[in-house]
């Protein structure tokens, strides 16, 4: 017969326990086996387990019984207890593990600050790999397009954005926050930034087949949409969120045209910025 499902108000005891309370997740555990696994949806698509939420508040003691009792070591888990050739065997083998989040969105450098004096090799070394020197790679830059978008037709924009696209898959790449804001009656403003690990890998995303066709596509499609706007004007109305004049880090290729009359688009602007300096949470910090 198979077992029944835990109920959500044990499974949210047992891992709200794990923060904190080693006596608490013995006990609970030892009524019901079945809780070593659970995992506990905060909402938001926010999954936690025991063991995750122990690592990354650093509770050492109860992520090394849950360990004993079998759970499943993970990468986070790892780094907050100091296994630094796991956690290096990984990161060679899956370089973009360096950038997961772990529950609540906390990174695997936190957790690894979390452990304190037993993790301090792995926070070394997870911080050489986030921040290079100037001799290296680079310092990580974020790439910013400033869209200017016509007020009540912002939603046709953002939908591009909703689904991954290629970009995702380069070397070099971290992240894309996409930011919307109304500015006025007659404009909105949307804001897509990419994170990438120097502007090397930026530039040759930038410089790739992959780029050109993409924004080829686009600028076809947009010139099939008005007969009388030149395509070279439309491509920026339509752009893929980084345009062509990204590469220069000033004013994209959009100035060069104006966007069609009935399109969403006014006018876009690229900016690169250079990451300077990164603030962690202060409880995570204050272990250092």
């Amino acid at each position: 017969m198979a077992k029944s499902a835990l109920s959500n108000e044990l499974v949210r005891e047992f891992v709200g326990s794990a923060h904190a309370d080693l006596a608490k997740v013995q006990t609970l555990l030892a009524q019901e086996p079945g809780l070593l696994h659970a995992s506990m949806n905060w909402g938001g698509d926010d999954w936690e387990t025991a063991i995750g939420a122990a690592s990354h508040v650093g509770r050492r003691d109860i992520a090394q019984f849950l360990l004993s009792k079998g759970a499943r070591i993970d990468l986070f888990a790892a780094a907050m207890l100091g296994e630094l050739e796991l956690v290096k065997s990984t990161l060679t083998q899956y370089p973009q593990q360096l950038h997961a989040l772990g529950p609540h969105g906390i990174t695997l450098y936190q957790h690894a600050l979390i452990g304190g004096e037993q993790s301090k090799e792995v926070a070394a070394y997870l911080k050489s790999l986030l921040y290079k020197d100037e001799e290296g790679s680079g310092h990580m830059i974020v790439v910013e397009n400033r869209i200017e978008v016509r007020a009540g037709m912002a939603d046709a924009v953002l939908e591009r954005f909703r689904t991954p696209k290629s970009v995702h898959t380069f070397k070099g790449f971290v992240r894309m926050d996409v930011l919307h804001a109304a500015v006025s009656e007659e404009t909105e403003e949307i804001r897509v930034c990419t994170t990438w690990e120097s502007e090397a890998d930026f530039q040759a995303w930038a410089n790739s087949d992959s780029f050109r066709h993409a924004h080829a596509k686009r600028a076809s499609e947009a010139a099939a949409k008005s007969d009388a706007q030149p395509a070279h004007g439309s491509a920026h109305g339509q752009g893929q969120g980084h345009g062509s004049g990204a590469h220069g880090g000033g004013q994209s290729s959009a100035a060069a045209g104006e966007a069609p009359a009935s399109g969403p688009i006014v006018g876009n602007k690229v900016t690169i910025y250079k990451v300077v300096v990164s603030h962690l949470p202060k409880a995570a910090a204050e272990t250092v």
